[in-house]
């Protein structure tokens, strides 16, 4: 997926007892625990704290526990499609704490980041059973990147299980120059 610079909309606050903050080092720990709650490979925390833009590491912390529940990032990793590097990325909520808008607020922090930095526009990688975040990425502003056989197809089904309409014409199909 794919998004340019345009403003992105008011990041909203998580529910009461969350707080959106930047993240500290302390945080690995609790970090490390939440992203396995949604991935099945080691944590990223340290490679993301060498590629992260400056202020770009969000998280969101359940208070009455101190507990890192959500976190997204805005960081660079160049790709040869993406040259200029600018990405989301590992974005992670814990189950637990569906429905609190954390993972809502931590995307929208780190889109708006990369809206103000990235020269042309950001990318995302993103896995199709990834439902609810791809409905965050939709309402924020990214757009599927149509860029190799079999995208249609893909997205197609991906908007049949959000219940929205598919145009493959509305989407590019290579990033902006």
């Amino acid at each position: 997926m794919i998004r340019g610079n345009e403003p992105v909309p008011v990041v909203p606050n998580p529910a009461p007892g969350y707080e959106l903050r930047q993240v500290q080092l302390e945080d690995r720990h609790s970090y490390t625990q939440t992203f396995a709650t949604a991935f099945d490979e080691p944590s990223p925390f340290g490679d993301l704290m060498k590629h992260t833009l400056p202020e770009g590491f969000f998280v969101v912390e359940h208070l009455p526990t101190g507990t890192v529940v959500a976190a997204s990032t805005a960081a660079v990793y160049q790709k040869s499609q993406h040259p200029d590097g600018h990405s989301l990325q590992w974005v992670v909520a814990h189950s637990d704490h569906r429905g609190t808008g954390a993972g809502k607020s931590a995307i929208a922090a780190a889109s708006k980041l990369l809206t103000e930095h990235a020269p042309k526009y950001s990318y995302l990688s993103t896995d199709d059973f990834r439902i609810p975040a791809i409905s965050i990425y939709l309402k924020l502003g990214w757009k599927p990147l149509l860029f190799q056989d079999g995208m249609i197809e893909r997205w197609a089904r991906v908007f049949k299980v959000l219940d929205k309409p598919f145009d493959e014409n509305a989407w590019p199909s290579s990033p902006p120059k």
